[in-house]
């Protein structure tokens, strides 16, 4: 149960953290009407999660260190890859983030850039929800009881109400 609390909150406040950035950057410039396609971007991920979750449910594991193990390895990639980024980005993550919006919004036709920034979301996010169902799946081994469950829910409710106070 704490594994899975602590893994989606972890995951739900970096995924909070990117749409923060994201939709204080189209309030600040005055284009909120473009908050949809993120909130669009936002469920799709959601959804993506969700189905290679119940993907990775319907495959099943037994007690299996190889599986484990390689399932940690790519989320442990997925991490290092983030933590390289944020090591680079640090300093400017904020305006790395809002120069690429702002390419992506300002560079293009309505439509364009209304897609091009659900695809920004979509990717930003469902990068972490990739990351919450592999480190998941490596921590359960697959077998999804009634505590790992809770937890998970407990961990992003938590999120939600950080991201909310935040």
């Amino acid at each position: 149960m704490i594994a899975a609390l602590v893994i989606t909150l972890r995951e739900g406040l970096e995924a909070a953290l990117v749409l923060g950035i994201i939709l204080t950057y189209l309030q600040r410039t005055g284009r909120t009407s473009l908050n949809r396609y993120v909130y669009w971007g936002l469920g799709l991920a959601i959804l993506v999660s969700l189905m290679l979750g119940v993907i990775l449910q319907i495959i099943g594991f037994e007690e299996n260190e190889r599986i484990e193990g390689t399932l940690l390895s790519i989320g442990g990639i997925f991490v290092a890859s983030m933590v390289v980024w944020m090591w680079r980005t640090a300093r400017n993550i904020r305006r790395h983030m809002e120069t690429k919006m702002d390419n992506i919004i300002t560079e293009r036709q309505s439509n364009r850039a209304a897609f091009g920034l659900l695809a920004f979301s979509f990717f930003m996010v469902a990068r972490e929800g990739v990351e919450t169902v592999l480190f998941l799946a490596a921590a359960t081994l697959g077998e999804a009881d009634i505590f790992a469950f809770l937890g998970g829910l407990l961990g992003l409710a938590m999120a939600v109400l950080f991201a909310i106070f935040f």
